[in-house]
């Protein structure tokens, strides 16, 4: 009994669907049928509400995006400032020196061209930088020192640079030209001749207890002072910045570039010196030892 009864059920509630499905699509056709209008008006209402949902959504979106525009605004104008002093984490010069180089460019402009190497390898000497200037006009100093100092720390402007690397910009070209001190070969004709070795050939001019020995190599114009009453001689050192240069290559100038340099047991000479022209600017780059000099100056770039 009880089996049949939920069997009817059953097969009537099927009927009941099925009549249903069928007076649905009756008053889908007919629209004047009171359930189709309020199903329209439901789904009206449904609608207008998930509009004005999306509404809301879409505007908050809007908002949090403004929100977010405005805050990386906030974050770009607050870029970092590394133009005073800034922690430097290397402990090895050459890594130093490459953490020096990035605050450099970032501060001074990242077209600018500076030195890649230290010049030495002791590394019991550490490696400290501070700088002055714009990205026109600048100077880079170098100092050594038994532990490492923040870059741009105050305490080494007291500090003996063992190097410096500048750059001066000047109105125009011809200017800039203008402050190298080149002499070509002509202008040394018929003085005495001495061989430097690597086919090189300078020529000595001496006077009023002062020996000044001259040699060109491409664009380079290239010197050593003597002091000759004190019996200083120029060949010796002549001699090893040309094997120096046989090692090491210098920066290409636009047109001219100098080396000054003095015998070592000179006092009170200028350090050895190497300056050269690119466009409107002239770099310079000066250090007490030699060998230091070429080999920062063959990695400017």
């Amino acid at each position: 009994m009880k089996k049949t009864l939920i069997v009817s059920l059953a097969t009537l509630a099927l009927m009941l669907a099925g009549c249903g499905n069928q007076t649905e699509k009756q008053t889908q056709a007919t629209s004047s049928d009171k359930v189709s209008t309020s199903h329209k008006k439901q789904a009206q209402i449904k609608k207008a509400s998930s509009t004005s949902s999306s509404s809301s959504v879409s505007s908050q979106s809007s908002s949090e995006a403004s929100s977010s525009q405005a805050q990386s605004s906030a974050t770009s104008s607050s870029a970092p400032d590394y133009s005073g002093q800034v922690r430097i984490s290397a402990t090895q010069n050459l890594q130093r020196l490459g953490q020096f180089n990035y605050l450099l460019k970032y501060n001074l402009g990242k077209e600018i061209v500076l030195p890649n190497n230290p010049g030495y390898n002791d590394e019991s000497k550490k490696l400290n930088v501070w700088y002055e200037g714009d990205g026109n006009n600048y100077s880079i100093h170098y100092s050594q020192a038994a532990s490492g100092q923040d870059f741009n720390a105050n305490s080494l402007r007291d500090v003996t640079d063992y190097a410096v690397f500048t750059k001066k910009t000047y109105g125009s070209a011809s200017e800039a030209q203008a402050e190298i001190n080149y002499q070509t070969a002509a202008m040394t004709q018929g003085l005495p001749k001495v061989n430097l070795g690597y086919g090189i050939i300078g020529t000595i001019d001496s006077g009023a207890g002062q020996k000044y020995l001259h040699w060109n190599e491409g664009r380079w114009s290239l010197g050593v002072h003597a002091v000759a009453v004190n019996g200083e001689d120029p060949v010796p050192t002549a001699r090893k910045v040309v094997e120096l240069l046989e090692q090491y290559y210098l920066p290409a100038p636009d047109n001219y570039g100098s080396g000054s340099f003095s015998v070592a047991s000179s006092s009170g000479q200028q350090a050895p010196t190497l300056k050269w022209q690119a466009g409107n600017s002239v770099y310079s780059l000066e250090a007490k030892d030699l060998t230091v000099l070429v080999r920062m100056a063959s990695t400017v770039k």
